[in-house]
C-alpha cells in the first residue's frame, strides 16, 4: 500500500473554506480549494450544499461504479482527508473549516484528564462500556466549535442555515433528520426552492456497511453505492441553477489486520492505561522510566506496520494541519502515537467483534476522497 499524507492545501478543510468565503465569513483560517472557488464564482448560486457521504472515497467509487456513471462523471477532483481521516476528526473539520489540530476532535477515543478516563469522544461512554463517562458531555464541553451554519448566519442571518442527517446535528439552526439516502436528497429539494440557504447533509453509509463486512462485500455494498448514484442524478435534476451542491466524504475505507496487545505482554505491561485515539492512530502512555523500552520493544515487533512518533514528534509532524494548536490537544497525546501505513490495526484486547472495514491511517486508499459537483 502506498503512504499518503494530508494535504491541507487540497482537503475537505479547503472546501469548507471556500463556502465561508463565498457567504462572506471574515475570518477564514485556511486556503480555499481553488476549483470549489472557480464554480462558485461562476455561478453565483443561492442555495451552496455540501453532502458528506461517509467513506465514500475515491478507492470506493473506483470499486463499485463505472468510470461513466453519474457520479464518477461529475468529479471535479480528488482532494485528501484530514488526519486521522476518521469521522471525528474529518466531519468536525469539513463541518467548521478548521484543521484537527484547531479543533481537538481528533479521534473515536479521547482520555479526559476530569475523569482520569478513556472516552468514546460521540456518545460520552467509558471507552469499551457502555456507562456514561460523566453527567456533561466531555466533548462539547471541552471542545465547542462553530459550525459553518452558525458561522454564515452571524455573517449573514438573512441565510437560513440547515444540516440534513439522520443524527441530531450539534450546534446547528435547524435540523431535518431523515431515514434515507432518498429523504436527505428530498430534503434538499425542498429546501432550496425558497429564500437564500447553506444545507450540510451527511449520510452514514457506505461506512457502516463496510465496517461490518468490509470493503470487498459486493453483495451489500455495491447497492449503496448505486443507490447514492441514482439519488445524486435525481436530484441534480431537481434542483435549480441556482444551486451547488459539493458532494464529498470525510475518508475513505480499506480492509482491516489486527494487532491486540494483550498477545505481547511483556509490552502491554508497560503501559499505563488502554490506548486511546484510533486503532490505526494509537496514543500510547508508558509507565515512568519505560520509555525507551516501550520504543524498542514496539519498533522491533510492528516498525514494518507503523511509524512510532513521540508526543513531540506527532504534534509538530503537521499530520493534524496547521493553525494554533487548540489547548487541550497536548492533554490528548500521550507519551507515543503509532500511525498505521498498511492495513494493520491495534486493539488492547480481543473483541467479540473487530471491525472489517476500516480507515484512520495514513494509506492513499483511506486518504483519497471526491470533489464532486452538482
Amino acid at each position: 500500500m502506498k503512504t499518503e499524507y494530508p494535504d491541507y492545501n487540497h482537503s475537505i478543510v479547503n472546501l469548507a473554506c471556500s463556502v465561508l468565503k463565498y457567504f462572506n465569513v471574515p475570518d477564514i483560517r485556511h486556503n480555499s480549494l481553488p476549483e470549489a472557488d472557480s464554480v462558485l464564482e461562476k455561478r453565483n448560486p443561492r442555495n451552496v450544499v455540501i453532502m458528506v457521504f461517509d467513506a465514500m472515497g475515491i478507492s470506493i467509487l473506483e470499486r463499485y461504479l463505472p468510470a461513466d456513471s453519474f457520479t464518477r462523471k461529475h468529479i471535479i477532483r480528488p482532494i485528501t482527508s484530514v488526519f486521522p481521516p476518521t469521522t471525528v476528526a474529518a466531519t468536525t473539520a469539513i463541518n467548521t473549516g478548521l484543521t484537527p489540530l484547531e479543533t481537538g476532535w481528533i479521534g473515536w477515543i479521547t482520555y479526559f484528564k476530569e475523569v482520569d478516563k478513556n472516552v468514546i469522544t460521540y456518545f460520552n461512554s467509558i471507552q469499551n462500556t457502555r456507562i456514561p463517562a460523566a453527567p456533561e458531555h466531555l466533548a462539547y464541553a471541552a471542545l465547542p466549535y462553530r459550525s459553518l451554519g452558525v458561522q454564515i448566519r452571524e455573517t449573514d442571518p438573512e441565510v437560513r442555515c440547515i444540516a440534513v442527517s439522520p443524527f441530531k446535528v450539534n450546534r446547528t439552526d435547524s435540523t431535518v433528520q431523515t431515514k434515507s439516502i432518498r429523504e436527505n436528497c428530498d430534503a434538499i429539494i425542498e429546501n432550496t426552492k425558497e429564500n437564500r440557504n447553506f444545507i450540510y447533509c451527511y449520510w452514514p453509509d457506505p461506512d457502516e456497511q463496510m465496517h461490518k463486512t468490509g470493503v470487498d462485500d459486493k453483495v451489500n455494498v455495491e447497492p449503496i453505492l448505486k443507490e447514492i448514484d441514482s439519488e445524486l442524478e435525481r436530484l441534480s435534476k431537481s434542483i435549480g441553477d441556482d444551486t451547488v451542491v459539493f458532494v464529498t466524504a470525510e475518508h475513505s475505507q480499506i480492509n482491516s489486520k489486527w494487532i491486540f496487545l494483550s498477545d505481547y505482554p511483556d509490552l502491554k505491561d508497560l503501559l499505563v492505561r488502554n490506548h486511546s485515539i484510533e486503532f490505526r492512530t494509537a496514543t500510547f502512555w508508558v509507565k515512568d522510566g519505560k520509555k525507551e523500552e516501550f520504543r524498542e520493544k514496539f519498533n522491533n515487533l510492528f516498525k514494518d506496520h507503523f511509524i512510532l512518533m513521540t508526543h513531540e514528534e506527532f504534534l509538530t509532524s503537521g499530520l493534524l494541519g496547521t493553525g494554533v494548536p487548540h489547548p487541550r490537544l497536548d492533554g490528548f497525546v500521550g507519551d507515543f502515537v503509532a500511525v498505521s501505513t498498511d492495513e494493520y490495526c491495534i486493539d488492547d484486547e480481543r473483541q467479540d467483534t473487530t471491525l472489517i472495514g476500516i480507515h484512520a491511517g495514513l494509506t492513499k486508499e483511506e486518504m483519497d476522497v471526491p470533489l464532486i459537483v452538482l
